[in-house]
């Protein structure tokens, strides 16, 4: 074992036995990644919550979580993406809190990244 692996935490221990024993949670995977993000290692982060959404699509938390990784990295267009549709399945389920925040940051970061839309409702064409 590296040192890398000697001073891994329990927490990340835990997350990463859960992955392991049920690869196909989307919960697992999205645990894993907020801990990958609150470690800064946003590579990882990014790489479990598309996991997440590979293994279910509409979790408006793991779009949300996206959005402001991609936006750390400076991608303006994933950023917005995921905000959107974050924001649009808080809304399809009634969380109106998180829709709101959602569309604070969408605007947020159309001005950021000094991005148009005609309709911000809908994700920015590539």
């Amino acid at each position: 074992m590296g040192l890398g692996g000697f001073f891994i935490s329990k927490k990340l221990k835990a997350c990463l036995a859960k992955v392991e024993s049920n690869p196909e949670a989307p919960g697992a995977h999205f645990e894993l990644g907020v801990e990958y993000d609150r470690r800064g290692r946003l590579p990882e982060a990014t790489e479990c919550f598309q996991k997440t959404l590979s293994l279910h699509p509409n979790s408006a938390e793991a779009h949300f979580n996206l959005a402001c990784l991609y936006e750390q990295r400076g991608d303006g267009r994933q950023a917005i993406n995921h905000i959107l549709k974050a924001g649009n399945l808080f809304s399809e389920r009634g969380d109106f809190a998180n829709k709101e925040k959602s569309r604070k940051l969408s605007r947020e970061y159309y001005k950021k990244f000094d991005i148009q839309s005609e309709d911000p409702s809908k994700p920015v064409a590539e």
